[in-house]
């Protein structure tokens, strides 16, 4: 007969408030994207202010005119939005004397241009909508594909590639022949065969090939582009001074909080509703997590550059094997939080700016019994490839040959994973004839 009991037991169970959720969402923010949240939860609770960090002053020269710079507008010195393709393409067609249904045909086409330069158009298509003949769109297509910059208007690589050499004074004998020939000639690339089959002297095929390569498949990627530049602001700054490494948050990607004392007095005297104590509870949760994230910041990056000394004295080559099991252990923090503290961070070393997940590189066993790191092992790679002969590159065979002299054991696959990671080609395709 079933019956029922009441049972008293005592469980101890993790569970994980808002505020550790929002400390954990914090703490994996670069700091840009910290800046921009910021902002946004300051611009929806008035308890919460952002301190804005003061602009330097900008030093008038000593040569200026103090009167003349007092009428200065920096708004003069905006740089306008870059003119597209399109529109330089037209500026070109509309300083030519041509006819006008020559000239309609022409800008027609040009608004049918790529990003890249290429023309993205059937002419089929052109003749049913312009209603014309199929001479006169050759003849609007022509006229593109002698516009600037060399290349625009193709259909296709080949045609790309044409273009521009036929329009080089200086182009190389043998390269159109071998273009014309197909680009299935060109990969994988070998003068002997080549040269056999179009009728050259190996010498003359490789001098093409080279002359070949320097050619932009993309000729119009860079006009009119878009694409803002993206500027890294690194978290921390790390400098060595007497032996001694030296570090700290950089204030424009740390940003600082702070409770409005007016807001905050009135909530605390008036007690108005409980939307108001929420938000003012709501900011002092934030400026908490951020003083956490700072100190955890400190700690990690206190830990990396103490295991990482070696590379402020010399540099990359000098990079030690690390993971994060050995920070986490060693500031008594669990793994998951050092990844969380250093994705997407980004740290200024007297070497340059590097991404703090850099310092940790898996380890490579070497004949002496210690460890190397793999980014060492890959610049050794560069400077072998980049001292062989030319006439005789190495295998990969032979560069996990060579790396093992140096004592570092790595297999053949494992040279080529990270000759692919370089963008080093295959000894086939690095060789050239003599």
């Amino acid at each position: 007969m079933l019956g029922v009991q009441l049972v008293q037991e005592q469980r101890i169970r993790l569970s994980i408030t808002p505020e550790m959720k929002q400390s954990f969402h914090l703490l994996t923010m670069s700091g840009q994207d910290l800046t921009r949240y910021l902002q946004d939860v300051a611009e929806e609770n008035p308890v919460l202010e952002l301190e804005e960090h003061a602009a330097p002053l900008a030093r008038i020269p000593r040569r200026v005119d103090q009167r003349s710079y007092a009428s200065y507008d920096p708004l003069l010195q905006a740089k306008g939005a870059e003119p597209t393709l399109e529109q330089l393409l037209i500026a070109q067609i509309r300083v030519m004397i041509l006819p006008d249904k020559l000239e309609k045909m022409a800008v027609y086409l040009a608004g049918c241009v790529n990003d890249d330069g290429y023309l993205t158009v059937e002419l089929a298509e052109v003749q049913s909508v312009l209603k014309v003949s199929m001479n006169e769109i050759a003849t609007g297509l022509e006229l593109l594909q002698s516009l600037d910059p060399s290349g625009v208007g193709a259909r296709n690589l080949q045609e790309c590639l044409l273009l521009q050499i036929r329009r080089d004074p200086s182009a190389v004998l043998y390269a159109e022949r071998m273009v014309e020939a197909g680009l299935e000639a060109l990969v994988p690339f070998h003068p002997g065969r080549t040269g056999s089959r179009l009728g050259m002297t190996s010498r003359e095929a490789q001098t093409a090939y080279d002359y070949i390569a320097r050619l932009d498949p993309k000729p119009c990627r860079s006009i009119g582009c878009t694409e803002r530049t993206h500027y890294i602001i690194p978290d921390a700054i790390v400098g060595l001074h007497n032996g001694e490494a030296h570090f700290s948050l950089h204030a424009a990607g740390n940003p600082r909080v702070s409770m409005n004392e007016a807001c905050f007095r009135w909530i605390r005297d008036e007690s108005p509703d409980e939307i108001w104590s929420n938000r003012a509870a709501e900011a002092r949760a934030i400026i908490r997590s951020l003083h956490l994230r700072r100190r955890t910041l400190m700690r990690v990056l206190a830990a990396v550059m103490e295991e990482q000394k070696p590379f402020l004295v010399k540099g990359p080559s000098a990079l030690k094997p690390l993971n994060l099991a050995i920070i986490a252990e060693k500031i008594g923090m669990h793994e998951s939080t050092i990844s969380r503290a250093v994705n997407g961070k980004y740290i200024e070393t007297p070497h340059g700016v590097y991404e703090l997940r850099a310092f940790f590189a898996s380890g490579i066993g070497t004949t002496s019994g210690d460890k190397t790191s793999a980014s060492v092992v890959k610049q050794r790679l560069k400077e072998i490839v980049r001292t062989e002969q030319s006439h005789r590159p190495h295998s990969d065979s032979q560069l996990a040959t060579l790396l093992a002299e140096d004592g570092i054991i790595i297999s053949r696959r494992t040279v080529a994973k990270y000759r692919e990671e370089l963008h080093i080609l295959p000894s086939l395709e690095r060789k050239r004839w003599a």
